[in-house]
């Protein structure tokens, strides 16, 4: 049965954000989608988060329905599941009785782009909560999302349980957002949610509680080591680990997030990921070269970290 997920879950563990495998026809591929995440689960990585890299944007009501289920039939008994839902209101509205009736206790609401205030957001978050009956993930991807201030109000009252902060930014140390979030609700309930990217920053030196990531779907007991590296004050042996990650992280910016983390975790050779649900696209022939061989680093990575921790390594949650 899954549980609610607590600030000390997320301080724990890496949040993967993977791909869903999909056969030609765009059927959900049950087998692939357990073998990447049984993938996962033995880096020492157990809370696996089905979101935007999912490309949950475009599953119709059915296809949600037949995904979650295959994946929460895959998760381990300790592994926690984070859904998501939206990101428009009417869509995730619907989408509430199948999370309720799949006994899904976590779920994130994807960011709307368009139309979307942070009053009306927040009126929303409010609204969905109570449809669920517990408190939700909120995915902050713009600029003043939803009002700091606000956001307090919302952990307050319970309707939001964690956040997801994935507002990118040429440097992130100067992040005036980040500050008024942190300022409202500290760090305890907040993750980096853009990859590895930002963590030298969000987690050495703002001290968030842990960052999602699409590359540990390759490289999970690497990316648990630096998790754990950056949880204990060790931030230059951290940085050193996270440079396949980066590597990769700048090949998504310049290619498309989804689809080189779809396409790469095939290339990786843990599962065949298939098409990509339209209206995203798989990458081209003549694009995937820089792809492999940033894949190919992060096994590397991954080998060497299996080398030094046969063991999968967690960070502790109160490091």
């Amino acid at each position: 049965m899954q549980q609610a997920l607590a600030p000390a879950d997320y301080a724990s563990s890496v949040v993967a954000v993977p791909p869903i495998a999909l056969n030609a026809d765009y059927s959900v591929n049950a087998g692939a989608n357990e073998a990447i995440i049984k993938h996962i689960e033995a880096g020492g990585v157990d809370i696996l988060l089905y979101g935007g890299n999912a490309n949950l944007y475009h599953f119709g009501l059915d296809d949600f329905r037949i995904a979650m289920e295959a994946i929460k039939a895959s998760v381990a008994p300790t592994t926690h599941l984070i859904t998501s839902i939206g990101p428009d209101f009417g869509k995730a509205m619907a989408q509430v009785p199948i999370v309720r009736d799949l006994g899904l206790k976590n779920v994130m609401v994807l960011p709307t782009n368009f139309p979307a205030d942070p009053a009306g957001v927040a009126n929303g978050v409010r609204k969905l909560a109570a449809a669920l009956g517990s408190g939700l993930v909120l995915y902050l991807k713009r600029e003043n999302y939803v009002d700091p201030d606000e956001l307090a109000k919302l952990i307050a009252e319970k309707a939001v349980s964690f956040v997801k902060y994935a507002v990118e930014k040429p440097d992130a140390a100067k992040d005036p957002y980040l500050d008024a979030v942190v300022s409202a609700i500290g760090t305890e309930y907040l993750a980096s949610g853009m990859g590895e990217t930002p963590i030298h920053d969000h987690l050495g030196e703002r001290k968030l509680t842990t960052y999602t990531s699409g590359a540990v779907c390759i490289a999970p007991t690497a990316a648990s080591e630096l998790l754990a590296l950056y949880k204990a004050g060790r931030a230059a042996e951290a940085f050193e680990l996270s440079r396949p990650f980066l590597e990769f992280e700048k090949i998504r910016l310049d290619l498309g997030g989804l689809q080189v983390l779809h396409d790469g975790v095939r290339l990786s050779g843990v599962a065949d990921t298939g098409p990509l649900m339209p209206m995203v696209s798989n990458l081209p022939v003549d694009k995937l070269p820089p792809v492999e061989a940033a894949v190919a680093a992060l096994k590397a990575a991954e080998k060497q970290a299996l080398s030094r921790s046969p063991a999968p390594r967690k960070a502790a949650a109160g490091a």
